[in-house]
């Protein structure tokens, strides 16, 4: 079950602000002559330690911040809310496409939605604030339950890829009663491609649903290629699936060309 608690941080939004450039020019130019060293490094990483924590300190008092944290704290009250009235439908579903129990506690720092953000902090918090949440709810909780697996999974590749299928597109697809998910990072899409075929016998979807799934997303593929996995993979839950899909060697295994068709190399 994953559990979410929701707070804001004003020293967090203040070095986000700094890091993404979400300040006026001229503000930004005292800040820049005054903490060079302090600006470069938000720039670099907005939790830098090695800073004069008096850059926060002057942006904090400014009027416009001190908007954006209302704004941080109206965006809180409603994504709660929403995750209230949402969270055992979600847990259903993660549960179902988990295949066993689990316990998440995670912490949601909730930030102004113009800073259009969310990412991991560590220790089992993240970040997430942003404008498509003010006009599509599920947006939001789509996009928390993503930061909040990332304290589930170990971080690498494929389970960036397995995170993005259980929310981006499966979970989209649940919240808004839709055959379409939203658009996950392009820097992983060749590998979502590849775990597809196997994807899609592990959530034991018929060939009808992957047929008519595939033909939406322009992707071909000939299920009985992968039919031979389905005894192996059917009764695994979403750790041993994971592992299963670090031990296959999938650019050995299968050859993607650029439209899209999946085969098995011979």
């Amino acid at each position: 079950m994953l559990s979410i608690k929701f707070k804001t941080d004003s020293n967090i939004m203040a070095r986000i602000m700094i890091s993404k450039s979400i300040i006026p020019t001229k503000f930004a130019n005292y800040l820049w002559n005054k903490y060079k060293l302090s600006y470069k490094l938000l720039k670099e990483n907005f939790k830098s330690t090695k800073i004069d924590s008096n850059i926060i300190l002057e942006l904090q008092q400014q009027e416009y911040f001190k908007t954006h944290c209302i704004e941080a704290n109206q965006n809180l009250q409603r994504i709660q809310n929403s995750w209230t009235k949402n969270k055992d439908k979600i847990n259903l579903f993660l549960s179902k496409v988990f295949k066993k129990d689990f316990t998440l506690n995670v912490t949601a720092i909730i930030v102004s939605p113009i800073l259009n953000c969310g990412g991991t902090m560590g220790d089992k918090q993240f970040i997430w604030g942003h404008n498509n949440g003010l006009t599509d709810e599920n947006y939001d909780l789509v996009y928390l339950v993503h930061e909040s697996l990332h304290s589930y999974f170990k971080n690498d590749m494929i389970t960036h890829a397995i995170i993005e299928n259980i929310t981006d597109f499966e979970l989209a697809k649940l919240l808004n009663n839709s055959e379409k998910g939203y658009t996950g990072h392009d820097y992983i899409k060749n590998l979502h491609i590849q775990i597809l075929p196997f994807w899609n016998l592990y959530l034991n979807k018929t060939q009808k649903h992957i047929e008519e799934e595939n033909i939406i997303n322009n992707i071909t593929y000939n299920l009985n290629d992968f039919y031979k996995y389905k005894p192996q993979i059917k009764n695994m839950n979403i750790d041993e699936f994971v592992d299963f899909l670090e031990k296959l060697n999938l650019d050995k295994l299968l050859d993607v060309k650029n439209v899209y068709t999946i085969n098995i190399k011979k």
